[in-house]
């Protein structure tokens, strides 16, 4: 399937060993959402893998215009396993990134939140760390608008995190995290 983008941008690190963000115009609809990930795979200005081609799938089949990716680890790999082995897989500046686009979130009621990582979340704690952060960005968008709509997954794995979108169907149903 190809894909035709309005606009395409990838924040990278200038060693290329971490992305930062990657964002896709992808309609005219004004609906954003932010899809947090595991870890970025080999997706960039120019390049664009599997997981990153169901994401905007499913982001197409909801109507989303505007859709940015982040990700708990920000460390570029195909695989997980890397991600064991790196002395910094979070990245030195991930958190800032993770905290701006969770703040524009909490002030846009137009704007949606997925969350996607699997059980590798786990790893050093970030499914913890980031979703404490989500819940009080949260807890700011709840002050900002009236009955906005909460963090979004798919499903859920058996250990409880949200499941990573390459093992589901691009018709999958978002649907919102009870708090």
């Amino acid at each position: 399937m190809k894909h035709f983008f309005y606009e395409r941008n990838c924040l990278i690190s200038k060693s290329k060993e971490y992305r930062w963000s990657l964002s896709f115009k992808i309609s005219k609809s004004k609906k954003e959402i932010i899809f947090v990930g595991l870890n970025p795979s080999l997706s960039d200005s120019n390049y664009i893998d599997n997981t990153t081609k169901k994401i905007i799938k499913i982001c197409t089949n909801y109507d989303y215009g505007r859709l940015k990716i982040i990700n708990l680890f920000a460390l570029i790999s195909r695989t997980p396993d890397k991600l064991l082995i790196h002395k910094k897989p979070v990245g030195y500046l991930n958190n800032r990134f993770i905290n701006k686009n969770l703040k524009y979130w909490s002030e846009n009621n137009n704007c949606d939140l997925w969350m996607g990582w699997g059980n590798n979340g786990t790893f050093l704690k970030r499914n913890q760390k980031i979703s404490k952060k989500i819940m009080n960005f949260y807890t700011t968008k709840k002050n900002n608008f009236v009955n906005p709509l909460g963090p979004l997954f798919i499903k859920k794995t058996k250990k409880e995190n949200p499941i990573h979108p390459l093992y589901c169907s691009d018709n999958s149903v978002l649907q919102v995290e009870l708090l």
